[in-house]
């Protein structure tokens, strides 16, 4: 299922940095890194290097975990950023989304539905 987005990024902007630190207590607590597949869908997009992803994985606490993958994205791209916030729909975190570009008109929201398959995967976890 393809999304549309009601805004596209400038992507001379870093706006994306400054909604890391104007969320970055909920991210801490809320991201799902270690076990929902985003680290694995940020690699495979490339957003993440191998020495980054392993970096994460390394870590003991989830916490820990999220703690670096927000310190490697806020070194990022803004196109690299829109690929994390496609990552959190793909792997069961679109509230997570929801919560960080409400307000923000900078920044794309998708619209439609996630697929069936992926609701029916949220509601299990």
């Amino acid at each position: 299922m393809s999304l549309k987005y009601d805004a596209v990024l400038d992507y001379n902007d870093q706006s994306h940095t400054s909604v890391i630190r104007e969320h970055y207590v909920f991210l801490l607590e809320e991201l799902g890194v270690k076990f929902s597949g985003l680290v694995d869908h940020l690699y495979s997009k490339e957003v993440l290097s191998a020495v980054e992803m392993e970096d994460i994985m390394a870590e003991m606490t989830s916490f820990r975990a999220n703690e670096k993958l927000l310190s490697a994205l806020s070194r990022k791209s803004p196109q690299q950023f829109q690929l994390f916030l496609d990552a959190l729909d793909n792997c069961g975190q679109r509230h997570v989304r929801d919560i960080i570009t409400a307000g923000r008109p900078d920044l794309p929201r998708p619209t439609g539905n996630i697929s069936v398959f992926r609701q029916h995967e949220r509601d299990i976890y």
